[in-house]
């Protein structure tokens, strides 16, 4: 399979590629082992060895290509097929891959040996579980071999379907019991290894270090969650109730739709992304709203409570969701703050330079070190290991 995909992925960079063959290599990215995909791109990065450096105009090339596919994703009035984000992601993710090999390559620095006592510093990635706390207190740790039915809660059973999600399932009755409320949280280091399919089937995916409290069952007019962190929402479609997410003094108003909260104590500013439908961002301590359109995302200020909507790289806001890092011009601050809540590890700065931008796409499977060694090599930037810390310095 490794000699097709190679194939696939040179037919790429050649422009030679058909939409079937876009949307294979987008599913092939979805279901095959990252460690897989990590060795081919690799390999493909160190072709420098063999091969002549490319030119000026292939890296133009690559990068206005990256450029067109991004302003088609956020100029669109209608509402894009989902074959269209397949394709549209896939050709992201290989011109992300192309372009961030071919600027190595040409940057590429003389190899320190601080550089080599970083790659061997064993620092591994996150794991795939989170904890569901029950109304009783109970707490069920929540993990890939977990299956089957794990709780009742009231009139609503908990059940764990391998591929599918955590599933709560409301069972008619005439007794109405008191709404209980679950919470479904990750610590730094994790992610939920499925998402959480609420009783109304909207389905919710935690990124590191988050969480969602929520009833175990929608009883009321409205759908209310709370959520600290970052979570995915595909909301389920109801006019007659509808979905609210309530995060530090935030209310996120939904009928059904797809959208991204990052919400984290430590960030300046709530960020909300929106993928499809429409959403009214609104905060409680002002009452300043604004409606979002899809590709457009809202900043609550934490400080003066002022919200600014711009349009973004969707790309880019949901990559963790399906087991990347994507970077489009971040400073190092923005960077090591994502892969703090990833790898579990504390981050120092010394003079850090953020004017210094970086772009590039990364497995979440792979080593820190490695991904570390690829910064240095692709902007000014130095990295020291101390256990788990990392001292960044330019």
């Amino acid at each position: 399979m490794e000699t097709s995909l190679h194939q696939l992925y040179q037919k790429f960079i050649s422009n030679t590629c058909n939409e079937d063959e876009l949307d294979a290599l987008f599913h092939y990215f979805k279901t095959t082992d990252s460690a897989v995909l990590r060795e081919l791109v690799a390999a493909e990065l160190e072709k420098e060895v063999e091969e002549p450096l490319p030119s000026d105009n292939e890296v133009e090339k690559l990068e206005a290509i990256h450029k067109q596919i991004k302003q088609q994703l956020s100029s669109r009035t209608t509402k894009p097929s989902k074959i269209f984000y397949r394709i549209a992601a896939a050709a992201i993710l290989i011109i992300s891959l192309s372009v961030a090999g071919l600027y190595v390559m040409q940057s590429k620095k003389p190899q320190t040996d601080t550089i080599a006592a970083v790659k061997t510093t064993p620092i591994g990635p996150g794991h795939k579980q989170a904890t569901l706390t029950l109304a009783n207190g109970k707490k069920i740790l929540v993990t890939n071999s977990v299956s089957g039915l794990i709780a009742l809660q009231g009139n609503t059973s908990i059940a764990i379907n391998k591929g599918i999600g955590i599933k709560y399932s409301p069972r008619l009755s005439k007794n109405l019991l008191k709404t209980s409320y679950n919470t479904l949280e990750t610590a730094r280091g994790e992610q939920s290894p499925y998402p959480l399919i609420l009783s109304d089937g909207t389905k919710v995916w935690l990124n590191a270090a988050s969480s969602i409290t929520f009833p175990t069952a929608f009883t009321g007019n409205e759908r209310i969650v709370k959520v600290a962190g970052e979570a995915y929402f595909e909301v389920t479609h109801d006019k007659l109730h509808p979905f609210k997410v309530i995060s530090d003094k935030q209310e996120i108003a939904v009928l059904g739709t797809h959208f991204n909260i990052k919400s984290y104590p430590d960030d300046q500013t709530i960020s909300t992304t929106l993928l499809e439908g429409s959403v009214k961002v609104r905060d409680l301590s002002s009452g300043q709203s604004g409606v979002l359109k899809p590709g457009q995302q809202s900043n609550l200020d934490r400080t003066n409570r002022k919200i600014a909507i711009s349009t973004v790289n969707i790309e880019e806001i949901v990559a963790w969701k399906n087991g990347f890092f994507v970077f489009d011009n971040q400073n190092i601050s923005n960077i090591m703050q994502a892969m703090s809540r990833w790898y579990d590890v504390d981050v120092k700065f010394k003079h850090p330079n953020n004017n210094e931008r970086f772009g590039g796409t990364f497995s979440r499977s792979t080593n820190l070190p490695d991904i570390l060694n690829s910064l240095e090599k692709i902007g000014k930037v130095h990295f020291e290991i101390d256990k788990r810390k990392i001292i960044v310095s330019d």
